[in-house]
């Protein structure tokens, strides 16, 4: 028996739409046009896996992990461009089928980060590390900060990109020192704060680990969940902070 389309709920749309950021993942298109001064929809909801097989598409797609075991679920919908799902449908290949799961599978990891991120606030007391250490990063750094990176390499594994390997064994050789200092300072102004924030840090760290992120994923998740927290952090003392959790152990330990 042949199933039939649901009707998405608005929210469930939205969510789709900001899950691709408003363009076809496939060849970025724009998915609303204006005219007249008015923004109009130009693109379908489609099926990953097919709502109604056809037998062709029963025996392409036989071995091919599932999104969803309902078609339906927002789990197996993505929006593409009109062009793009014309041609995504006639012929649906394996191809391009694993191509599109692949892409919603990052998307669904993505929004997961996103809302581990709203989930966990962290701790007050660590804008002001983020805080000093951007304004250190952008003067004259008084301190001496120089520690041996060798640890940290060997807790990364072979899902870390390389230029971030790279930058995370920089900031530990320039900052680990700097950054522990600050958390000494705030631990003599409010004893027990900062082993507060490091085990808040390692569950943020845990709670990504059912979403089966890779080590570059983690690491760009941690960074962005502490630029969140503090408006005059910028991204390079975010890292280094971050890159400090890494040696430190809160983070892949």
């Amino acid at each position: 028996m042949a199933k039939n389309r649901k009707g998405l709920k608005p929210a469930d749309e939205l969510a789709l739409l900001t899950q691709v950021g408003g363009r076809c993942p496939l060849c970025s298109k724009r998915l609303f046009y204006k005219k007249r001064g008015r923004r109009y929809k130009d693109y379908d909801t489609a099926h990953i896996y097919p709502l109604n097989p056809t037998l062709l598409e029963q025996a392409e797609l036989q071995t091919a992990p599932r999104l969803s075991t309902d078609p339906n679920d927002p789990d197996n919908l993505i929006p593409l461009c009109k062009t793009c799902h014309g041609r995504f449908d006639k012929p649906r290949t394996l191809e391009e089928y694993v191509t599109l799961a692949d892409l919603k599978e990052d998307f669904l990891r993505a929004a997961a980060m996103r809302d581990l991120q709203i989930e966990y606030p962290i701790e007050v007391e660590i804008r002001r590390v983020l805080a000093g250490l951007a304004v250190s990063l952008t003067g004259e750094v008084d301190t001496d900060l120089n520690y041996d990176p060798q640890k940290v390499d060997r807790k990364l594994d072979d899902t870390m990109p390389g230029p971030t390997r790279r930058k995370i064994q920089h900031a530990v050789n320039d900052y680990f020192v700097g950054v522990r200092n600050y958390f000494k300072e705030l631990e003599r102004d409010s004893p027990g704060s900062s082993e507060l924030i490091f085990a808040q840090v390692r569950t943020f760290y845990l709670s990504q680990k059912p979403i089966a992120l890779t080590q570059g994923e983690v690491f760009a998740s941690v960074v962005d969940w502490m630029a969140r927290q503090e408006a005059s952090a910028t991204r390079d003392a975010a890292e280094a902070v971050a890159a400090f959790f890494v040696q430190n152990c809160e983070v892949f330990e």
